[in-house]
């Protein structure tokens, strides 16, 4: 009875360790569990092997051994599996850890987050951008339904990927939590045992596909850069396009494929697009990237001049040829000779803004001085170095840079530097996004807005989770000022340098801007900007374009903004 006894038992652990080896990788939680229930049986056969207490030994020394012994059985098995049994399935399965980056062979984690069936993203009009889709009922495989209505490059940099080889990024990044449905650890076991897969809440977001779509086809058509377009009354970002982007569908790992192919592949496509210095793909230039604003940010300096009208004088100005700031440097001059023939001389606000006159701007900031200068611009989030957060990162939902007044303590304490800030150059360091709220704040009566892209949070059931709404950041401009400021761009527009952003029927909107042409080197065209809100009377969009290298800002910039806002009316009818 005893021999009887020990064979069932070694027979009975044989087959748990046997059935648990044949499992593939992916069951690795299943394979534990058998183990583990081959555990006590071993014991027993053990057990039963052992001949009658030798002398001089203990039971609890001998009971103490045989634990030790089987220790070493079970660690001997779990190592034959590893490397072994599944070693070529192991080598091909790697995670990279989305804080640091780092790349390691942690293949509970991969294999978890394959099961993962992470939740849907969709825009505002109920079009599914992302997706899961299950294969073999198991695994799941991150699906990009916007691809067939649209180019999937016009999501990437806002929607991200989402790699178990090279972690998330964008939005699949900044709430991968919800994306997930992330569990605790018992959670996780019982429902890996069970085959209940972990289920990932929806996010909702605020922009419109059809206009992100057609805003990324304008932009391709011109060059490198970006596209914001803003609801000004809430900050909700309607559009938000980095150019080039890249197609985040080859980055999605095929579990039911070869896995030591697919990772050859997915590695050649990630260094494709790491290879391209110049367009840097993965990069989301709407906010990651800082530039000199050129002429945009004379609304910056003309607010300053509106706020401070006993030392800026705002109507009391003349758009010379030229001027002279600092003995041996050289003067600020226009980019129009002899504009002073549009602008009138003497000239208003008004007038040297509509028609751009550097000359102007540059007297303006001498007489404001780097401090209210500096105070207006903070009031819009543009900082001096010393009060500027290292990242937007709380701010937005994306990874975001915050921009920057100067980058060299005591810049502007040179009246060549102040005058050189005042038209848009100097050492300004602006991000698109933050140039779309300059003009959002100026549509929305001075109320500075944050910006979101992700409406709302929800379970499968529909159950909501996190709402978001509007929420001010401040009052950055005080109405009347803001108003002034909305008559300044539309005469941006009306008859200043403008007029090619006016592509909307004027019996439906009167279209308000301002174009930027920015200087960045010697020997590079400049970068083409142009901000815009629409309706002048009652704006429902705020734009900012940059092209980089796009050389005028009032024909590139102003025909850019001016097709993008045309596509947003358009989508309205």
């Amino acid at each position: 009875m005893r021999h009887f006894a020990r064979v069932l038992a070694v027979v009975a652990a044989v087959a748990l360790i046997s059935y648990g080896m044949i499992q593939p990788i992916e069951n690795d939680t299943r394979w534990l569990l058998t183990l583990w229930l081959a555990a006590p049986l071993l014991l027993v056969a053990a057990r039963l092997t052992m001949p009658q207490q030798p002398r001089g030994v203990s039971r609890s020394i001998q009971h103490l051994g045989l634990l030790v012994a089987l220790g070493f059985v079970l660690l001997s098995i779990q190592l034959l599996r590893q490397q072994f049994v599944r070693a070529s399935e192991i080598a091909n399965i790697v995670h990279v850890d989305e804080q640091t980056g780092q790349t390691t062979s942690n293949v509970r984690q991969v294999i978890e987050s394959l099961r993962v069936r992470r939740g849907k993203m969709i825009d505002r009009n109920g079009t599914v951008l992302v997706d899961t889709e299950i294969i073999d009922n198991t695994y799941a495989v991150r699906r990009y339904p916007l691809a067939q209505q649209y180019d999937p490059a016009a999501f990437s940099n806002l929607v991200g990927f989402f790699s178990d080889r090279f972690g998330p990024s964008g939005l699949e990044a900044s709430y991968d939590t919800y994306l997930s449905g992330e569990r605790d650890s018992f959670s996780r076991m019982r429902g890996s045992l069970l085959g209940q897969p972990q289920v990932g809440a929806d996010l909702h977001l605020t922009i419109d596909a059809r206009l992100q779509a057609a805003a990324k086809q304008l932009l391709s058509d011109r060059g490198i850069g970006s596209v914001v377009v803003l609801d000004p009354k809430t900050g909700a970002v309607l559009a938000m396009v980095s150019n080039p982007g890249f197609d985040p569908r080859p980055l999605a790992f095929n579990p039911a494929a070869d896995r030591a192919a697919e990772n050859k592949r997915i590695q050649a496509y990630w260094s494709q697009i790491n290879s391209d210095d110049a367009g840097q793909p993965l990069l989301n230039r709407p906010t990651q990237s800082r530039y000199a604003p050129g002429s945009t940010f004379k609304t910056i300096t003309a607010v300053s001049a509106l706020e401070n009208p006993a030392e800026a004088q705002p109507d009391s100005i003349r758009c010379f040829n030229e001027l002279e700031t600092e003995a041996g440097a050289p003067p600020v001059v226009n980019a129009v000779p002899d504009l002073f023939t549009l602008t009138g001389d003497p000239s208003s606000l008004e007038r040297v803004y509509a028609y751009s006159c550097n000359v102007a701007f540059a007297q303006y900031a001498l007489r404001l001085g780097p401090e209210r200068l500096a105070k207006t611009a903070a009031q819009l989030d543009i900082f001096e170095p010393r009060y500027a957060p290292d990242t937007y990162d709380g701010f937005t939902d994306l990874p975001t840079v915050p921009s920057l007044l100067y980058k060299d303590a005591g810049f502007l304490n040179r009246k060549t530097a102040l005058a050189d800030t005042g038209f848009g150059q100097g050492q300004l360091q602006i991000t698109p996004l933050q140039m779309a709220m300059v003009a959002a704040a100026v549509a929305n009566d001075g109320w500075m807005m944050q910006p979101y892209l992700v409406d709302k949070i929800t379970r499968p059931d529909g159950t909501v989770v996190v709402a978001r709404g509007p929420r001010a950041i401040r009052r950055a401009i005080s109405s009347q000022i803001a108003a002034q400021m909305r008559k300044n761009m539309r005469a941006g527009v009306e008859y200043g340098f403008g007029k090619a952003a006016q592509q909307v029927d004027p019996a439906i909107a009167l279209v308000g801007g301002k174009s930027g042409t920015a200087e960045h080197g010697a020997g590079t065209l400049p970068h083409a900007w142009f901000i815009a809100i629409a309706p002048v009377d009652q704006p429902r969009y705020a734009v900012a374009v940059m092209v980089e290298n796009g050389r005028d800002g009032a024909g590139v910039g102003a025909g850019l903004a001016g097709a993008v806002l045309r596509a947003a009316f358009d989508l309205e009818k």
